[in-house]
């Protein structure tokens, strides 16, 4: 929506309300949901519904059991084995997250962390490149506040607040991209996912690079020696499930088609690494339109682009991920909206990923706001349509990663002194 259509705002309002707006409303939603969770708990639980099936009476759930899961390690208890202590479950994260346990926090400050994660991913807004104004804004203001974003949130899940630091980091300038390769090893010791931003050192000259490649693999090794059994265990125990819930990834569309009897049974990662490879067949003839296209963003859009893309390649290939964690589109959105005279793909790609942000409310509603564990009729074809989408915008995203990567690598192979890439022209 363009702002000057309402009303005769003084000089510089426009700019200032499109700069800090997706902030402030960001944090009426907040205020809102708590006044709901106050005074009308029932329509609070309904809405806490739509994004997985499951009822929530309270929120924060996750970095509840994440402080539950800290305070049980620090009492001896072997976290990564069912337990009393942590109500006959485990801890699914990074050992590296529970040396962090020696901070005196438990369950009860979970309120308190939620409402800063809360408060990152707003500031974190006011940090992503929003377009100038008209219904690019609004596309962007709609991805933000999308269920998705409302899941991690509400979870008070550390996607959230892996995202905060993600844009400060690809904010930050140049000069102190150490500190931003460091939030990088942050977020991958916490959740593992974000070492697919590391692909962005391509961007530094051969010193720098040969430099962070060696500082990387001696702290990746020191890692191993001391953490690896552990590490196995965090891994080997990250849940996954029926794939016609809150969730994307490799697997889930031929796990689906397995359990509704559509393939043979135990042939569905088969199917699903036969459909990689297929996404790479269509992904090396289009990293030309991409290249072409990644040298007409801005820096800052384009690394933002680049980041967003590398992460949901690799999550997406890696693993099934719960919904909330397709926030990181939310980087790819600013640039993906200055590409729409580059072909209908392009101009298809915000909207998609739109969609996306957004699949829970049809799927909650088709499916009567349960989680079924196969999709009832109605759900079926959305489910269907939903994966398919997955899988082009995934195609898509690996055509860009390699379009990046081919420009870096060519530079490099070239390069006398100084770095120049698409991220610092």
């Amino acid at each position: 929506m363009d702002l000057r259509l309402c009303g005769p705002f003084p000089p510089g309002l426009t700019d200032r309300l499109r700069r800090y707006g997706l902030g402030l409303l960001c944090l009426a939603l907040v205020l809102g949901f708590a006044l709901l969770h106050a005074v009308a708990p029932h329509a609070y639980v309904w809405l806490s519904r739509l994004p997985d099936g499951v009822a929530k009476p309270h929120p924060f759930i996750d970095l509840r059991a994440i402080l539950q899961g800290g305070a049980c390690w620090r009492r001896g208890v072997d976290v990564y084995a069912p337990s009393a202590c942590l109500g006959g479950g485990v801890f699914n994260y990074s050992p590296l997250l529970l040396r962090l346990a020696w901070l005196p926090l438990g369950p009860r400050d979970a309120l308190a962390g939620g409402l800063l994660f809360c408060a990152a991913y707003g500031a974190a807004l006011l940090l992503l490149p929003a377009p100038a104004r008209g219904w690019r804004f609004a596309l962007l203001a709609g991805a933000a506040f999308s269920p998705a974003a409302y899941y991690a949130l509400e979870q008070g899940n550390l996607d959230a607040p892996i995202f905060a630091a993600t844009v400060l980091a690809l904010r930050l300038p140049w000069r102190l991209r150490g500190l931003s390769y460091a939030l990088f090893a942050a977020g991958a010791a916490a959740k593992f996912y974000p070492a697919a931003l590391f692909s962005l050192a391509l961007r530094e000259n051969r010193r720098s690079l040969a430099v962070l490649t060696g500082l990387g693999l001696a702290v990746s090794g020191l890692v191993l020696a001391l953490y690896g059994p552990a590490l196995l265990a965090a891994i080997s125990i990250i849940p996954s499930g029926t794939p016609f819930r809150a969730s994307f990834g490799r697997i889930d569309l031929f796990r689906g088609l397995a359990w509704l009897h559509r393939l043979p049974p135990g042939t569905a990662a088969a199917w699903s690494w036969g459909m990689a490879l297929a996404a790479l067949a269509v992904a090396l003839p289009r990293r030309r339109g991409w290249s072409a296209a990644l040298t007409t963003l801005p820096a800052t859009e384009a690394r933002f682009l680049i980041a967003g893309a590398a992460i949901i390649v690799f999550c997406f290939m890696a693993a099934q991920n719960i919904e909330y964690r397709a926030i990181f589109l939310l980087l790819t959105l600013p640039g993906l909206l200055r590409l729409d005279k580059h072909g209908w793909s392009f101009r298809l790609l915000p909207w998609s990923v739109t969609l996306l942000l957004w699949e829970a409310v049809p799927r909650a509603l088709l499916a009567g706001l349960r989680q079924p564990t196969l999709p009832p009729p109605a759900l079926l074809g959305f489910w269907l349509l939903r994966e398919v989408l997955w899988w082009w915008l995934t195609a898509e995203f690996l055509a860009a990663s390699l379009a990046f990567v081919t420009q870096e690598f060519q530079r490099l192979r070239h390069e006398k002194l100084t770095p120049r890439g698409i991220t610092h022209k």
